[in-house]
């Protein structure tokens, strides 16, 4: 295979990924994470402060970037994740050319990233819905083209910079960084480079991964919030990680490998592979291990976690279509004759396509109906609270009265301990606001509103799920 310019691959990538991902675009919700960004998004854009007026979790960068969006392209939900669809494909891209400039075969590097694509667009809580991954791979993958095109010694900086504006999206991007450097150090180790040289770009790259962070600092102490941004930055942080017996990692590890068998089996094909480059093996297997812990780290077994990984893994597995047909055993032969390969791309496209249909395009959406519901209702002023689907916030124009967006920090007890949450005087604020409509869905994670719901009265059931409850 010729390599084809640089556009055709692009635009290969976004009809690929908006292929995938057609009938994920239709639905108000696929998780609440998503839902919890974007509300908060809204928030920053009407100029309240992040971890004082409203709290989660996460760093401030994922907001940034999803109220940017908001403020260039509109607030459609359904925008939005077109967006997302047309960042994986960039990402993809970036994988793409980080690979070239390696010296990967043409046939590697888009497999790369063609792999990229697949493995983020099958499973809903390993990409499809977007999630904090998503952004802060395009920036990793983009610091990883300019990392392996060997750029002068001051281009390392931007390297570090481009790592250190995906460390205030998520902090796991640390071990990404990580590896880069000391991969820089094991060249040198080998000879490759000078040792002076690898330790002044490692410095460079640290010092512009250092950089966004330290801005971040600053902003929080101009506006004298640097308590609050020190609390939910390092103290909540430090209560969350869990410790598992090691049969639970292993078997959290395995699940990733066996949902993605195809290209978990190419990926460790080219791993013990003598024909694949030496090279591509050492920095790949490095850079898989320092994520892997990353992923594995906090004991919190979510697959979102493993986006960060699909990096590394398709980095690596992409290298199983550069090896030739003589490279091979005969009986894996098969994989590489076009006629077979391409088929069952399109009937895995096709398969997945119907899937998606059914599990997001005829799914019952609950907050477009309850924000349909409440539009006529709700007069100038008055204010709703829902339990649940935060999502209805964005779609009702409005912003929730508390502080905590996301309805697991809100009703699970590990989160009330971590962020120090006094249930009872939220409540009693909640209350005093006099939120004309509560909705609540069954069933109720604990009985807290009881007390208050005597001056209310249920005045519409969505399903069997949702409860619209009204101010009398």
């Amino acid at each position: 295979m010729q390599p084809l310019r640089p556009v055709y691959v692009l635009l290969v990538f976004l009809a690929l990924a908006l292929a995938l991902r057609f009938f994920s675009f239709f639905p108000s919700v696929i998780d609440q994470d998503e839902s919890t960004y974007i509300v908060i998004a809204d928030a920053l854009m009407k100029g309240y402060t992040y971890q004082v007026d409203f709290i989660d979790t996460k760093p401030i960068g994922i907001f940034w970037i999803l109220a940017g969006l908001q403020w260039l392209f509109g607030p459609s939900v359904f925008g939005l994740r077109l967006i997302a669809a047309a960042v994986l494909a960039l990402t993809a891209f970036f994988l793409y050319r980080a690979k070239l400039s390696m010296g990967s075969a043409p046939t590697a590097a888009l497999a790369a990233g063609v792999l990229y694509l697949f493995l983020n667009s099958i499973f809903t809580f390993y990409g499809v819905s977007p999630n904090t991954e998503a952004y802060f791979n395009l920036f990793t993958a983009l610091a990883l083209w300019l990392y392996l095109s060997r750029p002068r010694n001051w281009a390392y900086f931007f390297v570090g910079l481009l790592l250190g504006l995906a460390f205030i999206i998520k902090y796991v991007v640390l071990f990404d960084g990580l590896a880069f450097g000391l991969f820089l150090l094991w060249q040198a180790g080998r000879k490759k480079e000078s040792w002076g040289q690898a330790w002044g770009r490692a410095l460079l790259m640290a010092v512009g991964a250092a950089l966004p962070f330290l801005v971040l600092l600053a902003h929080y102490r101009q506006a004298g919030q640097l308590d609050a941004f020190w609390f939910y930055t390092f103290t909540v942080s430090s209560r969350y990680p869990e410790y598992k017996p090691i049969g639970d990692y292993l078997k959290f590890f395995l699940d990733f490998n066996l949902r993605f068998l195809p290209a978990a089996f190419f990926y460790y094909y080219v791993l013990f592979n003598r024909h694949t480059g030496t090279q591509q093996r050492q920095f790949g297997l490095l850079w898989s291990a320092l994520v892997l812990v990353a992923v594995l780290a906090t004991g919190k077994f979510f697959g979102h976690y493993f986006i960060q990984f699909m990096l590394p893994f398709c980095f690596l597995a992409g290298e199983y279509f550069g090896l030739s047909t003589g490279q091979l055993p005969r009986w894996l032969y098969w994989t590489r004759v076009p006629r077979i390969g391409y088929p069952l791309l399109a009937l895995i496209v096709f398969a997945n396509g119907f899937l998606q249909y059914k599990d997001y395009y005829l799914k019952r959406d609950y907050p477009e109906e309850v924000a349909a519901y409440l539009m006529p209702r709700l007069q100038p002023g008055e204010l709703f609270y829902s339990s649940n689907d935060q999502i209805t916030y964005h779609l009702m124009g409005q912003l929730p009265p508390i502080r905590y967006v996301h309805p697991s920090l809100f009703w699970e007890p590990r989160h009330i301990n971590a962020l120090e949450i006094d249930v009872s005087r939220e409540m009693e604020q909640l209350m005093a606001l006099r939120p004309r409509f509560v909705i609540l869905r069954q069933p109720l994670e604990d009985s807290r509103f009881e007390p208050w719901l005597k001056g209310y009265v249920m005045v519409e059931q969505i399903g069997k799920r949702i409860e619209v409850w009204e101010r009398q």
